[in-house]
C-alpha cells in the first residue's frame, strides 16, 4: 500500500467538511426557520411553540444555542461532521481502512449532502441518528444503536415506516419478535411529543398554499398523489429522482461486502425504502422549494458504500466498470453542483407562485443537476476553487478504475485475431 494514500484521503475528507461548512452560505427558511424559532422560543421565553414540526432534533442543538446563535446556525454541518467521525470509529476495526476512507470521502464529496447542512431542517438529524445507529447496533452496540434509530425516526414521524421495515428485517433475521419493540417505542415517543407540543385537538393539515397547475393532482392536500406516480417520480424524475441524485443505489454489492457490512447496507436500504413508501402519496413528495430530493438524504449512505465497494473491488467486465465510472462521474458532479451551484435554480420554477415548478421536477433541461449545462453560470474564483477540489476527488477515485478498464480493453484487444479482418 502507498504510505501517502491514507493522509491524502484523510485530508480530502477534512477539506470537504470545511467546504461544506464555509464554502456555502448558511441560511434559514421553510420549516428549518420554524424549528429554529421554536427552539429560541423555548429557551428565551420558556414557551413551547405551537408548531407542526417535531422538536426532538432541535432540542439536541441546545448546547450550540448556549454558545451563541452564530454557532447554532452550523448545527447540521456539526451533526454531519460528528457522524463522519462516529462512522470511522465504529468501522475502523471491522472493515478495510481503504474501503472506509473511500466510503467517507464519497459521503462528503460524492453526495447531495451540501444543501442539507446549510439550513436548520430536520432531515440531517434523522439521517445521522438512524445511519450511525444502524452501524452501532450491527457492531455490538445494540442498545445505543436502537436508541439512536428510534430517536431519529421519531424526529420525522413519517419515517416510522422505515423504522418498521428495519425492525421487521431484524426480527426475521434473528427470528425474535422483540425486535419489533422499537417500532412501538418510536410511535409512543411521537405521540407523547405531539401531545406535549400541541395537544391532540390541534390541526395537522398542510399550512402552505398549494399551487394549482396543469398537473392533474396539483392543488390537493395530504396524501393525494397517486402512489404509483409518486413512486416513479421519487425514483426516476429528472429533477428529484434518486436514480440521478444517488446513483450508487443502482450498484449490486452483495459479493463485495462481508456479512456484517452487508447487513448495515441492507438496513439502510430498508429504512430508505420505508421513506419512499411514506412519501410516494404525499402531495409534496418532491420536498418543496429545495435542491434535490430533500426527504431522502439517508440515501447517500448506502449509495456511497456501494460505490466505494465496487471501486475497491471492480467488476470483471469492461461494461460493468464503465457503468461504475458513469456512476462515479454523476455522484461527484452531484456533490459539486449541490455545493457550488446549490442556489442556481431555473427561474421558470418560480413563475406565478410555482405555476411551472413541475417542469423543474420532471424535465431534463430544468433539472437542478443538468440546468448549469443548459445555461452555464458565471463562476467567481471561490467557486472555481471549489470545483477544483471536486475535480481532484474525481481524478483520485477514477484513475485506478480507468487503469483497470484500460488493462481489460488491452487484454481483449490482444485476443483479437487481426488476420481475420479484411477491407
Amino acid at each position: 500500500m502507498r504510505p501517502w494514500k491514507a493522509p491524502v484521503e484523510t485530508a480530502l475528507i477534512l477539506l470537504g467538511l470545511f467546504l461544506l461548512a464555509f464554502g456555502q452560505q448558511q441560511q434559514l427558511g421553510g420549516d428549518g426557520l420554524a424549528r429554529w424559532n421554536a427552539l429560541l422560543q423555548l429557551w428565551q421565553r420558556g414557551e413551547v411553540a405551537d408548531t407542526i414540526y417535531s422538536m426532538i432534533g432541535p432540542l439536541f442543538a441546545t448546547p450550540l444555542y448556549l454558545l451563541g446563535l452564530g454557532v447554532l446556525q452550523y448545527y447540521n454541518i456539526i451533526l454531519f461532521a460528528l457522524s463522519i467521525g462516529a462512522l470511522y470509529l465504529l468501522l475502523r476495526k471491522h472493515i478495510d481502512r481503504s474501503l472506509l476512507r473511500t466510503f467517507l470521502l464519497l459521503v462528503v464529496a460524492g453526495s447531495m449532502i451540501a444543501p442539507h447542512v446549510r439550513n436548520f431542517y430536520g432531515e440531517v438529524f434523522t439521517m445521522v441518528a438512524v445511519g450511525v445507529g444502524i452501524v452501532a447496533l450491527v457492531y455490538r452496540f445494540t442498545k445505543a444503536g436502537w436508541a439512536a434509530v428510534i430517536l431519529g425516526a421519531a424526529n420525522t414521524p413519517a419515517t416510522l415506516i422505515g423504522l418498521g421495515l428495519v425492525s421487521a428485517g431484524e426480527s426475521v433475521r434473528f427470528k425474535r419478535l422483540r425486535h419489533l419493540i422499537p417500532v412501538g417505542v418510536g410511535g409512543l415517543i411521537v405521540v407523547l411529543e405531539i401531545w406535549f407540543r400541541r395537544g391532540f385537538d390541534a390541526e395537522y393539515t398542510n399550512n402552505v398554499v398549494i399551487a394549482k397547475t396543469v398537473m392533474p393532482y396539483s392543488g390537493l392536500d395530504g396524501f393525494s398523489y397517486p402512489f404509483f406516480f409518486g413512486l416513479m417520480a421519487i425514483l426516476f424524475s429528472f429533477g428529484k429522482g434518486l436514480v440521478f441524485y444517488a446513483p450508487g443505489l443502482l450498484l449490486p454489492v452483495r459479493k463485495r461486502l462481508d456479512a456484517p457490512l452487508f447487513r448495515v447496507y441492507l438496513l439502510w436500504m430498508l429504512f430508505l425504502a420505508g421513506l419512499v413508501l411514506a412519501y410516494a402519496s404525499w402531495w409534496s413528495w418532491y420536498g418543496g422549494d429545495y435542491w434535490g430530493p430533500r426527504f431522502f438524504v439517508i440515501a447517500i449512505l448506502p449509495a456511497s458504500l456501494a460505490l466505494a465497494a465496487v471501486l475497491r473491488h471492480p467488476y470483471p467486465s469492461v461494461l460493468g466498470n464503465l457503468g461504475v465510472l458513469a456512476v462515479l462521474l454523476v455522484s461527484v458532479w452531484v456533490g459539486a453542483d449541490s455545493l457550488v451551484l446549490g442556489s442556481y435554480f431555473p427561474p421558470e420554477c418560480f413563475i406565478g407562485y410555482y405555476q411551472y415548478a413541475y417542469v423543474c421536477h420532471f424535465t431534463l433541461e430544468f433539472s437542478q443537476i443538468w440546468y448549469p449545462m443548459v445555461r452555464p453560470p458565471h463562476l467567481n474564483p471561490g467557486q472555481l476553487a471549489e470545483f477544483a477540489y471536486y475535480g481532484f476527488v474525481l481524478a483520485w477515485l477514477a484513475v485506478p478504475l480507468l487503469a483497470r478498464i484500460c488493462a481489460q480493453l488491452a487484454d481483449r484487444m490482444s485476443k483479437v485475431d487481426v488476420k481475420m479482418w479484411r477491407f
